[in-house]
């Protein structure tokens, strides 16, 4: 990962209307994976702020990889409020070191994960989403993808705090029919349609079982065999379902 210096200057930096159009300009890159850090913390420079920015790659944030939106926004920020944009490359971030980016796909999973739901599924590297053509058919974004995201960290929220719904958030993560697995499943759909790669959605496994009860265990679609040979708990997916396109976990290292 990335680490890039943003200095904004201009007179009306620090303005309502600045952070107004900040605000915005960066939920855009990282609606796309440009940026990974959801929150930014401004400091002050002479005649302006400065932050950082974490980007998969040393570009990430530039105009090539945004949508519409995020051009919008950073033209608005330049045109109406007169601010200038200063990126400065900083070097690697010492947490998260190096990321790769896989060229090769082989297939992809859709599941929550560091940095994005994208995973390649041979190297299991993530891929961010201004890498795959726009899945949003109401514009050139991926708001699909990122509203079915922000709904899965909520519902994955409520079940490993507990108590509080944790049965219903559990069926919802794990069963392939309900309404959390159905808009990811046509986020998977869409993924496919646009890269013409075949896509997986991944189906969280928690059960109270043995594993090889767990082994037993048939597609929850088609009621086929999905158990890939010589899985292990340690595996980041044991079930795998060509036909239905789902991916799983074992349960249980017992």
């Amino acid at each position: 990962m990335h680490i890039v210096k943003l200095n904004i200057t201009g007179k009306e930096v620090g303005s309502e209307e600045f952070f107004e159009f900040t605000n915005y300009y960066f939920q855009s890159l990282y609606g796309t994976k440009q940026i990974i850090n959801e929150e930014w913390q401004y400091e002050p420079i002479d005649n302006g702020l400065s932050l950082n920015l974490f980007c998969p790659e040393k570009d990430s944030y530039s105009e090539k990889n945004s949508t519409i939106y995020g051009i919008k926004w950073k033209k608005r920020i330049e045109g109406e409020l007169k601010c200038k944009f200063d990126f400065r490359y900083m070097g690697l971030d010492p947490e998260f070191g190096k990321t790769i980016i896989p060229k090769k796909r082989d297939f992809l999973i859709l599941k929550t994960a560091r940095f994005s739901p994208i995973i390649e599924g041979s190297s299991l590297n993530q891929i961010p989403l201004y890498k795959i053509p726009y899945t949003h058919h109401d514009g050139e974004c991926y708001n699909d993808i990122n509203f079915w995201e922000n709904n899965y960290e909520r519902v994955e929220g409520l079940w490993f705090n507990g108590i509080v719904g944790e049965r219903w958030a559990q069926n919802q993560l794990q069963n392939h029919d309900s309404d959390l697995s159905k808009q990811g499943i046509d986020c998977c759909k869409k993924i496919e349609e646009v890269t013409q790669i075949p896509t997986y959605y991944f189906l969280f496994n928690y059960r109270a079982w043995g594993q090889k009860k767990d082994k037993e265990r048939k597609c929850p679609r088609c009621g086929n065999d999905w158990l890939i040979d010589g899985s292990t708990f340690n595996d980041f997916y044991a079930f795998k379902c060509d036909d239905c396109r789902l991916i799983s976990e074992l349960s249980s290292n017992r």
